[in-house]
């Protein structure tokens, strides 16, 4: 069981995160949940760091943003953080929906993220599979067992079912397994999103319902994020 933590050149991993010199360390993966900046990930992307950027890599349109981190649940492997930007004005309408009601095995889901970006650049990549098991490791209940291929990067990439609902957030893969992959369920990022002092309206009606997954992407891609950290 494998926790996707950064893939960096530095031999000392994210130790090099209390030297304000050091350069940043491709991290992982966030996505948007809300229109005025609030980005989730992994818990263990953020671990420690005291400086993250954000950056999106839409081909034609590359954006950097500050953020700090303002909840975080170590359990559940969960951070909430928030752009940290004078200039950033918002986001559109989120196009994707929140779904809390636990999917079926079978069902067909993608993930976007930043994989291995020091040899496979800095492009969003997808990957696809089925859901294959409603628990994870150890039969734990909070997670989804899918059969996407992840690398270190993927750290909390968005889970999509075909509608484009959110039903996960990747966060580990199993080392003796092949294309065996695990992701927090929805409904414990909502619980952490409730804790929020002022929480946001997540959206519950996807507004790319029964288009074709190349829409699908060219729609999320906006909202899905490199998370560099030090």
């Amino acid at each position: 069981y494998l926790k996707l933590y950064p893939s960096i050149n530095s031999p000392g991993g994210n130790n090099n995160a209390s030297n304000p010199n050091a350069s940043f360390a491709n991290s992982g993966t966030g996505f948007a949940i809300s229109q005025d900046g609030l980005i989730v990930t992994n818990y263990h992307v953020v671990d420690g760091a005291n400086q993250i950027r954000l950056k999106s890599h839409k081909i034609g349109s590359s954006k950097t943003y500050a953020a700090e981190i303002i909840l975080t649940d170590k359990k559940n492997d969960l951070a909430i953080l928030k752009i940290d930007e004078s200039t950033f004005k918002g986001f559109g309408a989120i196009p994707y929906s929140f779904k809390n009601k636990v999917s079926d095995m079978g069902t067909q889901v993608y993930t976007l993220g930043f994989p291995l970006t020091d040899t496979m650049g800095e492009s969003l990549k997808l990957t696809d599979g089925l859901i294959s098991s409603k628990t994870g490791f150890q039969g734990d209940i909070s997670l989804y067992q899918v059969s996407i291929p992840v690398q270190p990067g993927n750290s909390g990439g968005p889970l999509f079912d075909y509608d484009a609902n959110l039903i996960g957030v990747i966060n580990a893969k199993h080392l003796k397994a092949e294309n065996v992959t695990y992701a927090i369920k929805s409904n414990y990022l909502e619980n952490l999103v409730e804790l929020l002092p002022m929480p946001p309206t997540l959206e519950k009606k996807s507004l790319l319902k029964n288009t074709s997954l190349p829409n699908q992407v060219q729609s999320i891609e906006d909202f899905i994020f490199l998370i560099q950290v030090k």
